[in-house]
């Protein structure tokens, strides 16, 4: 591919992303596919995103942290709740009950939870939200 077809495909690329960003496409859930595979969100989350979550098992217990980022100006109210499953898929636990945050424009915050017992392998986060 020569150099001036290249510039071309570089420059088409730069302005439909400076397009997208101006036609007002919202924000995806979570930076990253890997991310987004852990999170189940009813809706759209209107300016929050997933930029950041870790898991690890403390004391034989997994245990999940997730950093959220309100991307708007305007405050924002997150609703979430984690879901535990064990190696079978199963649930573990009763299920939590929705959690409330808010966030005030461009904040970030973190959202932690514990796994009920050592039975549980993995999780999802639910999350929902609503401007305030």
């Amino acid at each position: 591919m020569t150099s001036s077809i290249k510039k071309i495909f570089i420059i088409t690329g730069l302005a439909l992303a400076v397009q997208s960003a101006f036609a007002g496409d919202p924000v995806p859930a979570a930076i990253s596919p890997g991310i987004a595979a852990k999170l189940m969100v009813r809706g759209e989350l209107q300016g929050l995103q997933v930029v950041d979550l870790r898991s690890q098992r403390k004391n034989d217990v997994m245990v999940v942290q997730a950093e959220v980022t309100n991307t708007d100006v305007k405050d924002l109210r997150l609703y979430y709740r984690f879901r535990w499953t064990d190696a079978a898929g199963m649930q573990v636990g009763d299920g939590e009950v929705w959690k409330p945050m808010t966030f005030l424009g461009k904040q970030t915050q973190f959202i932690k939870s514990t796994a009920y017992g050592p039975q549980a392998t993995d999780f999802k986060i639910e999350m929902s939200s609503e401007p305030r």
